[in-house]
């Protein structure tokens, strides 16, 4: 963490503050099961409700357990995390069922007109969670967003995101593993060089390791995920292009 941090610290020094912010951005605030909203609140929160484990027998569906007290003025969009099963070499139906269930169940508790999946499928299971998309996208009311979490590195490429069937792809900036500075670093010097559904539409970020401002800047949704939760907290200040 300490070698993200430098690496951070060293395009700030840079003067990597270039990019005006979209005209509407917003920022979401990702609640997980032990998690608050921030304060003050957002106007828009993804909030986890249900968890599908995947294993050798049938799925486990643990819902939300601990209460959370929302803001009357914010938006909720419903959150369906998927714990996949490593040693699969496909998703199996009953699997796809279970899942794509859960996230019409969720679908009925929006308030923002989104529902998300979050499913951070290993390799071998990259065609399955494609046509999981696609499916999902197929059985939710036409009305209704579809949105996806993606890992970072399915951005450098087209095999996992070209064509998807989803309303936005969120890819996630941070828990990125030894070489989380370089692959920073080339997200805010080369955007180029990400799948165009990854380059300012939405992405997800952490409070506690925030990136450049540069890269914050130009994604029109924020997701902002706090990782000592319950603890309070405020998001970090995005600062201007002419006030960093």
């Amino acid at each position: 963490m300490s070698g993200l941090r430098h690496a951070l610290a060293l395009l700030l020094a840079a003067g990597n503050l270039a990019g005006a912010p979209p005209a509407s951005a917003q920022d979401v605030a990702w609640i997980w099961p032990a998690g608050d909203l921030p304060d003050p609140p957002l106007a828009e929160a993804a909030v986890l409700v249900e968890s599908v484990i995947l294993g050798s027998g049938p799925p486990r569906i643990e819902p939300r357990r601990r209460a959370l007290l929302v803001d009357p003025g914010t938006r909720v969009t419903p959150v369906v995390h998927v714990q996949p099963d490593r040693a699969a070499g496909a998703l199996a139906d009953r699997d796809a069922q279970v899942i794509v269930a859960a996230l019409l169940r969720a679908q009925r508790r929006t308030t923002s007109g989104w529902v998300q999946l979050d499913f951070e499928a290993p390799l071998a299971l990259r065609e399955s969670w494609r046509a999981l998309v696609a499916e999902v996208r197929r059985r939710l009311p036409a009305g209704t967003r579809l949105s996806v979490t993606a890992l970072a590195s399915w951005c450098s490429g087209s095999a996992w995101l070209h064509d998807l069937a989803a309303d936005e792809v969120v890819p996630m900036f941070f828990h990125l593993g030894p070489d989380a500075g370089a692959w920073i670093w080339s997200a805010v010097e080369h955007p180029e060089r990400l799948h165009p559904s990854c380059r300012e539409g939405a992405a997800g970020f952490s409070v506690q390791v925030p990136p450049p401002a540069a890269l914050q800047r130009r994604y029109a949704r924020r997701y902002w995920f706090h990782e000592q939760a319950p603890r309070p907290y405020t998001l970090p200040r995005v600062p201007s292009p002419n006030n960093p």
